[in-house]
């Protein structure tokens, strides 16, 4: 695992303390040249002035927040150095970038220089207010379990209904909270567990659970149960509830990396089990 922290470059490459498109590509280019454009085709279908740059701005200029991530950041890789044996089988080839990006997202996997990469955006992270140790581990590991998947199974069958590829998406998320819980060495971990919100989750697990087959059986968008920005009942990221416990009911009967295989037929027929309990 292959570590990259460009928090310290932050001060030097914007001195006044405000955005400069040049400045961060020069800043970017200094460790991964296909970042950049990697970076501006993904922030191309936003309001730049309006979306991006205030949140850049506000990142650059926060120095508490930013050291408080650091911190965080070097705290995780060390826990993270003395876990990953206990999901992967031998180290894995993975690059960890604490990078400024162009709000392309607080955790993002995906492949830069042709290696497995976890991109964690320093810009969304503050504005998300995830710069605590916990958040940071959280987000991590959970980046690091859909890399897992993709190494050791088949995360992306190929689905057309929309009902099927919601049930991808609470599979896949579930694998990934699932690794992220392994790799936390809590079973029961849940970062998103704040006001209440993993109470409220046991207390609703079988309307959530009829209200996502009613969906996915109709083909309806389940967008509600996954991201901070959306809510079910209220309650944001209730899909990674659900996901992580349907991946626990299969562990009765199959080891992670034999789920990890699983075609979309089995899926459905082992889903409509789980709900029905």
């Amino acid at each position: 695992m292959r570590v990259i922290n460009t928090i310290d470059k932050i001060t030097s490459c914007f001195p006044n303390g405000k955005f400069e498109l040049s400045a961060w590509q020069d800043y970017i280019q200094s460790f991964s040249l296909p970042l950049v454009e990697k970076c501006r085709q993904d922030a191309a279908a936003y309001d730049f002035e309006k979306e991006i740059l205030p949140v850049l701005n506000n990142a650059i200029v926060s120095k508490d927040e930013l050291s408080m991530l650091n911190n965080a950041f070097l705290l995780t890789v060390n826990k993270l150095e003395d876990n990953i044996g206990r999901l992967f089988d031998e180290e894995p080839e993975i690059d960890l970038i604490l990078y400024l990006g162009l709000c392309n997202g607080a955790g993002w996997a995906t492949m830069l220089d042709h290696r497995d990469t976890v991109l964690l955006g320093i810009e969304k992270i503050i504005e998300l207010g995830w710069q605590d140790e916990i958040n940071m581990q959280a987000l991590v590991c959970h980046e690091i379990g859909h890399i897992w998947h993709k190494m050791y199974g088949k995360p992306y069958p190929e689905v057309f209904r929309t009902g099927d590829k919601s049930l991808m998406q609470l599979y896949r998320e579930g694998i990934a909270m699932r690794c992220e819980q392994f790799l936390c060495q809590d079973d029961n971990f849940y970062h998103q567990d704040k006001d209440g919100w993993l109470a409220w989750c046991q207390a609703n697990a079988s309307n959530m659970k009829q209200e996502y087959v009613r969906r996915i059986q109709g083909n309806e968008s389940t967008q509600d149960f996954f991201g901070d920005w959306c809510n079910y009942q209220g309650r944001s990221d209730v899909g990674y509830y659900l996901g992580c416990e349907f991946i626990k009911f299969l562990e009765q009967d199959e080891s992670l990396k034999q789920i990890a295989n699983l075609d979309i037929a089995a899926l459905r027929e082992a889903f409509m089990m789980f709900c029905a309990r």
